[in-house]
């Protein structure tokens, strides 16, 4: 992703993560731009810790998401051998891929703390991964 469409992106991942904080105002949420073997935090709503940034090596779902290009919905992130801990409240966690350019450039993260989540806030970080996916397509050269 070209450096002078940063700024552009971060203001769309700002407005996202905005939409998606007034539907899910319980929900911890982060989007993350990958940068080369980092995945960066660029936005978040939300009380909970965050890791700003993740190397490759580290792993996590949310690398396994970048990875795999497909969203990762994890009911209980205690047994995910992948789940990166920086709450020990969170239970569950949805990180959808944003696609662009031939590959992942950004993430929706979404953490529940003490209960899973429900259908209706999976599909909303869903609708919104594709949403700004659409936002994007237009900048792609």
């Amino acid at each position: 992703m070209p450096v002078e469409r940063d700024e552009s992106v971060i203001a769309l991942c700002r407005e996202a993560v905005d939409r998606l904080a007034r539907k899910l105002p319980q929900a911890q949420l982060s989007c993350h731009m990958r940068v080369g073997d980092v995945l960066r935090v660029v936005e978040s709503a939300g009380q909970l810790r965050l890791i700003y940034e993740v190397r490759r090596d580290q792993g996590g779902i949310g690398w396994r998401a970048a990875e795999s290009g497909e969203p990762q919905l994890v009911e209980d992130v205690r047994s995910d051998p992948d789940y990166m801990a920086t709450d020990e409240r969170v239970l569950a966690e949805i990180v959808a891929p944003v696609h662009g350019e031939g590959e992942t450039l950004l993430l929706l993260d979404a953490e529940f703390t003490e209960r899973a989540y429900t259908s209706e806030e999976a599909e909303a970080v869903l609708a919104e991964a594709a949403r700004l996916e659409a936002e994007l397509a237009p900048q792609a050269s």
